[in-house]
C-alpha cells in the first residue's frame, strides 16, 4: 500500500517540479559564446571543438551536444588548441598560458600544469599538438614539450633557438628521419632518433627558408609543406620542395590560419576558405562559404573517416560541410562574445553590454538572455550616418515593459531598443543630451517610480538629462559643484526618496541632487556634494532593502545610514567594522569594490578588482561566501558587474574573462503564499543538494514534519525562500515518505502548507 501511494505522489509532485525547474541551488552555469570555434578534432565518433572561452562535443550518432568548460569541470578559461588522441581515445585541451587537460575514455578529467607554473619566461602559449603514439609534442611559445599521453607525465622539453634559448614554436611534424619544428625564427630539423634532443647543438634551421616566421609544417605525399607568415593581409605563402626545390605550393598569397593533413588529405585553411588536396596534389574541394548565405571564418579543419568535412568557424562555431551548400551550423546556444561590462534584470530577460569606457570596441556591442535562451544580436550597430557606435557602457531595462531596454554609449549616445530591434539613437540633436566635440557621452541610465529616464553626461555642462514617461526631455546643469571640461560620471541610483546620487568618477565625491518630482520646475530644485567617502575612488554605489546608501571604494566600503536626512545635515559614510583573528578590522579595506548588489534578505554580493565574490550579511559584518577562481568555477577574480534575478535568486556575474551565474539561497519576498512551491519536488535518492521552499513572504517561519507531525527541521526564510538540506536536526537524512512544510508569517496572520517527497 505504501509502495502505491508512493508512485502515486511521484507523479503528481514530478509534475510540480516540472514546472518550476530551474539549475539547483548552490550551482553554478556558464554563459559562454559557443560561436567563436578556433580549433577542432574528431575521433571515436565525436567531434570536439574549442571556442576562445570552453569545449564542446557533438556526438555524431545522436545529435547530443554536451558543454565543457570550468563550471562542468574543465580546470581553465581560454582555450588554445583541442586534439583527438587515437592511442588510447583521450583528448587534449590545451590553454594559451601553458595549461593542459586530459580527458580520458571515461570522461575523466586529469590536470597536469606543469608549463603554467613552470619557471619558464616568456609565452606559454601552446600552439600545436602533434601524436605519435603515446608520445605527445606540444610546440609552445619557448620550445617542445613532450608528454606521456598513457602515464600523464612530461618526459622532455627541447630549446632549440640560437644558443639553447627559447623559440616560439607553432608547429611540428616528424618523417621517417627527422623532426621539423616551424618557429618564428625559421624552421628546424633534428634526427628523432637523436637520444640528445634536449642539446640544441643537435638542432640545425633548414637555411634554404631563411629565418622568416613560419607557421605550419606538415609531411604530405613525400613532401614537406611549411606556411610563410609575413606581415600585412593576404601575404601569406605556402612552399613546399618537390626535387628539393622549395617555391610556392599556391601562386596566390593568403591569409593562412593553418595547414594539416587528415585521413589522406592536405588541408589548407585560411581567411579565404578551405582548400582539400588529394596524395596527387590535385585541389578535390574548395569551401568558401556556409550554405551560400555567410562566408565562412575557418581556424582549423579536419576530415572523418566518412569523408565529412568539420571545421572551427571563428563566427558561427562547429561546421559540418560537405561543400558550400550543404552545411550544418552546430553549436550549444550562448551569447555572442564573453565580452560583459554592464548588466540589467527585469521579468526572465538579461541584457548584457560588452563595452567599456574609452575602449572603442565596436564588434559584439550587446546581448540578450530571453527566459533562459541567448537570443540572435548584431555585432555592430550603425549610426544612420553607417559609422558603428562605440563603447556600450550601460543597459537599463524599462520595469513597466521588459521589451523595452535602453543602452548608453560611451562616444555614440543612447540606444532604444524594442523588442530586440534597434529603434532610435539619441544625441544633442533629438534629446536633452549634450555634446562635446560633436561626440555624444551618456553614463548611467536609470528609470524612477514614475517611469522616468535619467541619463548622465560626461564631459559637458549639463550633465543630467530626464526623458520623461510622456517622451519630452529636460537637462540639468550644477555650476561650481562639477566642471564640464574634466568631470566623468559612471555611477547614479535613485533612492526611494526619489534622490539622485551621482558619483563623480573623477572627483571621487558624490553628488546628491533633488527635483521635488517637478521635473520641469527648476526654481525648487537642490544639489550637494558630500566628499566623505574613503579612499581615491567610486567604483560602485547601491540601496539596500533598509534604505541605506552602500559605496564600494578602493579601499571598501562605506555605508550612509541615514540618506533621508543628506539635505539637512553633514551626513557622513561609515565604515563597517568587523571582528577577524581577534582584532578589529575594517570590512575589505584592501579591496577595490568594484560592485555591490542587495539580494532579497538584503545581503550584500560584492564583486571586487582582484579578489572575487563576496556574500556578506545584511549588515556587513559576516562573510557568508568568498568565491574566487581558487574555490569555485569563477572564470577571473576580476568582477565588471552583478545582477540578480528576485524570482530564482540566480546571481549573475559578469567578469573579466565571462559571464557565468550562481543559484543563491535568497529571492525576493513575496506578500502572500499565492505561489508556494517545493523544488526538486519528489527528492531523488541520488539528490545531495539543497532544497528550496519559494513564494513565502519575509522572514518566514519554516517548519518541516513528517507524516506523524513530529518537527525534523525548522528554519526562517531568506526574503522570500527557505532552504533545507534534507536533513533532521541531528544531520541524519530524512526517510522516504511524504513531509508538510509549514509555513507562517512572522505575525502569523498568513498561513500555508506545502508538502515534499523523499525516496530513498
Amino acid at each position: 500500500m505504501l509502495n502505491r501511494l508512493i508512485l502515486i505522489l511521484l507523479f503528481v509532485f514530478n509534475g510540480i517540479y516540472c514546472f518550476s525547474q530551474d539549475i539547483p541551488i548552490g550551482t553554478w552555469r556558464d554563459h559562454l559564446p559557443y560561436s567563436d570555434a578556433i580549433s577542432v578534432s574528431e575521433g571515436n565518433g565525436i567531434v570536439y571543438c574549442a571556442t576562445n572561452s570552453a569545449l564542446f562535443t557533438y556526438n555524431k550518432n545522436d545529435g547530443i551536444i554536451e558543454r565543457l568548460n570550468l563550471v562542468t569541470g574543465l580546470s581553465d578559461i581560454g582555450i588554445s588548441k583541442v586534439k583527438f588522441i587515437p592511442y588510447n581515445g583521450s583528448i587534449i585541451v590545451a590553454y594559451s598560458n601553458g595549461n593542459l587537460d586530459i580527458i580520458d575514455v571515461n570522461k575523466n578529467i586529469t590536470n597536469i600544469p606543469f608549463i603554467k607554473t613552470s619557471n619558464t619566461l616568456g609565452d606559454k602559449n601552446i600552439n600545436h599538438i602533434y601524436s605519435l603514439g603515446k608520445t605527445i609534442y606540444l610546440s609552445t611559445g619557448f620550445g617542445i614539450v613532450v608528454l606521456d599521453i598513457v602515464q600523464l607525465e612530461i618526459i622532455d622539453s627541447y630549446l632549440f633557438g640560437p644558443l639553447g634559448n627559447s623559440i616560439i614554436t607553432n608547429s611540428i611534424t616528424i618523417d621517417n628521419s627527422n623532426i621539423y619544428a616551424a618557429t618564428n625564427q625559421g624552421v628546424y630539423f633534428a634526427n628523432k632518433n637523436n637520444s640528445n634532443l634536449v642539446d640544441y647543438n643537435n638542432w640545425s634551421l633548414l637555411s634554404d627558408l631563411g629565418s622568416n616566421s613560419y607557421n605550419d609544417v606538415v609531411k604530405f605525399s613525400n613532401h614537406l609543406f611549411v606556411s610563410l607568415t609575413l606581415p600585412g593581409s593576404n601575404s601569406d605563402s605556402i612552399l613546399y620542395n618537390p626535387n628539393g626545390i622549395w617555391q610556392k605550393f599556391v601562386p596566390n598569397t593568403i591569409n593562412i590560419e593553418n595547414i594539416s593533413t587528415s585521413n589522406n588529405n592536405l588541408i589548407i585553411t585560411s581567411s579565404n576558405g578551405i582548400k582539400i588536396y588529394n596524395t596527387s596534389l590535385d585541389e578535390i574541394k574548395n569551401l568558401y562559404t556556409i550554405n551560400n548565405w555567410f562566408p565562412s571564418s575557418p581556424k582549423e579543419t579536419t576530415i572523418d573517416n566518412e569523408g565529412t568535412i568539420w571545421y572551427a568557424d571563428n563566427n558561427h562555431g562547429l561546421i559540418k560541410s560537405n561543400n558550400n551548400w550543404n552545411n550544418t551550423i552546430i553549436k550549444p546556444n550562448g551569447p555572442n562574445s564573453s565580452d560583459a561590462f554592464k548588466l540589467d534584470f527585469s521579468n526572465d530577460e538579461l541584457w548584457v553590454v560588452s563595452g567599456g569606457y574609452g575602449t572603442f570596441r565596436a564588434n559584439k556591442r550587446i546581448n540578450h538572455l530571453s527566459k533562459g535562451e541567448w537570443k540572435d544580436t548584431p555585432e555592430r550597430i550603425l549610426k544612420p550616418n553607417g559609422i558603428a557606435v562605440l563603447d556600450l557602457v550601460y543597459v537599463s531595462i524599462d520595469p513597466n515593459d521588459p521589451s523595452h531596454v535602453f543602452a548608453g554609449s560611451w562616444s555614440s549616445g543612447l540606444l532604444e531598443f524594442n523588442n530586440g530591434t534597434l529603434s532610435n539613437i539619441y544625441n544633442e540633436s533629438n534629446s536633452g543630451l549634450s555634446n562635446t566635440g560633436n561626440i555624444t557621452v551618456t553614463g548611467p541610465i536609470k528609470f524612477d517610480s514614475n517611469n522616468n529616464l535619467w541619463v548622465l553626461n560626461s564631459f559637458t555642462e549639463k550633465n543630467l538629462a530626464v526623458r520623461t514617461s510622456d517622451n519630452n526631455w529636460y537637462n540639468f546643469s550644477f555650476p561650481g559643484l562639477t566642471d564640464p571640461n574634466l568631470d566623468q560620471f559612471h555611477h547614479m541610483i535613485i533612492d526611494k526618496n526619489e534622490y539622485k546620487w551621482i558619483v563623480n568618477s573623477t572627483k571621487f565625491n558624490i553628488l546628491i541632487f533633488d527635483d521635488n518630482k517637478t521635473i520641469n520646475d527648476k526654481t525648487d530644485d537642490i544639489a550637494i556634494l558630500n566628499k566623505s567617502v574613503p579612499g581615491a575612488g567610486i567604483f560602485s554605489i547601491v540601496e539596500d532593502l533598509d534604505g541605506e546608501i552602500w559605496v564600494g571604494t578602493d579601499v571598501g566600503i562605506a555605508v550612509f545610514y541615514n540618506p533621508a536626512n543628506v539635505f539637512n545635515e553633514d551626513i557622513q559614510a561609515e565604515r563597517i567594522y568587523i571582528q577577524q583573528d581577534g582584532q578589529t578590522q575594517i570590512l575589505l579595506e584592501t579591496e577595490a569594490v568594484t560592485v555591490i548588489k542587495v539580494d532579497g534578505a538584503n545581503r550584500k554580493w560584492i564583486g571586487t578588482q582582484s579578489s572575487g565574490v563576496y556574500l556578506m550579511s545584511e549588515d556587513g559584518t559576516e562573510e557568508i561566501e568568498h568565491f574566487t577562481t581558487k574555490n569555485s568555477p569563477l572564470f577571473s577574480n576580476t568582477i565588471f558587474d552583478i545582477v540578480i534575478d528576485p524570482k530564482t535568486g540566480e546571481v549573475f556575474i559578469a567578469t573579466e574573462k565571462g559571464l557565468l551565474s550562481y543559484k543563491g539561497t535568497a529571492t525576493d519576498a513575496d506578500t502572500d503564499f499565492n505561489n508556494v512551491f517545493v523544488y526538486p519536488n519528489p527528492v531523488k535518492p541520488d539528490f545531495t543538494g539543497t532544497i528550496g521552499i519559494r513564494g513565502l513572504v519575509k522572514d518566514t517561519d519554516v517548519r518541516i514534519t513528517d507524516i506523524g507531525g513530529n518537527i525534523v527541521y525548522q528554519t526562517t526564510s531568506l526574503g522570500g525562500q527557505a532552504v533545507w538540506d534534507g536533513k533532521d536536526f541531528n544531520g541524519n537524512k530524512v526517510q522516504t515518505g511524504v513531509y508538510m512544510i509549514f509555513n507562517g508569517s512572522p505575525e502569523g496572520e498568513l498561513k500555508a502548507v506545502a508538502k515534499i517527497l523523499f525516496i530513498h
